[in-house]
């Protein structure tokens, strides 16, 4: 098996649990793949630069952000992920340190069950409706009102149905996955990364009321 690895090495100073993830995928007979731009200065003996078409699985070692950053991975976004939680918060990184070895034995025997996640496009319009900008996201998208000091007056769109008109800092319009970022920082609710839906929260709402809204992960917001 080949796995194309993307560690943090902020979480991981002395490379301590990269050089035994490494070591265990080499014991098992697989290679270990790290992307020919990251970190040049780091070398083990069982490590290979570039990553090769056919990889087997994305791993990464760190926090969510670092999970999240994996995404970015040219030609790898149908490749199954899963993390070796390095960080403070750990929603993404399923595995904990210690249980490297044995982890990456059930990897190797298909021990292991993979879970679809929900993702957004963002379409960005100017005011004549051209559209300018496109973007892809597992966790969430915001609309903020920047450096300005005043409020926005969101109004809220979904499959074409007026829902209201949000005073605030913002929104945020979250999958499952993103749930348990910004969104519950804002008081939203944690939704199952199994239910097909998005999760829309005021940020710091204007108003006596701050309920979040559920709806499909298939509707429209504007």
């Amino acid at each position: 098996m080949r796995f194309a690895l993307y560690p943090n090495f902020t979480r991981d100073p002395s490379f301590k649990w990269t050089g035994q993830l490494i070591d265990a995928i080499t014991a098992r007979g697989g290679t270990s793949y790290l992307p020919a731009d990251l970190l040049p200065g780091y070398k083990h003996a069982n490590l290979q630069r570039g990553i090769p078409d056919g990889v087997d699985f994305v791993i990464s070692l760190g926090g969510d952000g670092t999970f999240l950053s994996s995404l970015g991975l040219t030609g790898l976004e149908q490749v199954p992920r899963v993390g070796v939680n390095l960080g403070s918060v750990g929603f993404l990184q399923e595995i904990m340190p210690p249980e490297i070895n044995e982890r990456v034995d059930d990897l190797f025997s298909g021990n292991y069950r993979l879970q679809q996640r929900v993702m957004f496009q963002a379409d960005c319009f100017d005011p004549v409706h051209n559209c300018y900008a496109k973007a892809e996201a597992l966790n969430d998208v915001i609309l903020t009102r920047g450096v300005s000091s005043s409020i926005l007056k969101i109004r809220l769109f979904i499959n074409g149905a007026r829902v209201e008109t949000v005073p605030g800092d913002g929104l945020i319009v979250a999958t499952p996955t993103g749930s348990t970022a910004y969104s519950l920082s804002c008081g939203g609710p944690i939704i199952h990364p199994d239910l097909d839906m998005m999760v829309i929260t005021p940020i710091c709402p204007h108003s006596l009321h701050n309920r979040s809204y559920i709806t499909d992960s298939t509707s429209v917001v504007r």
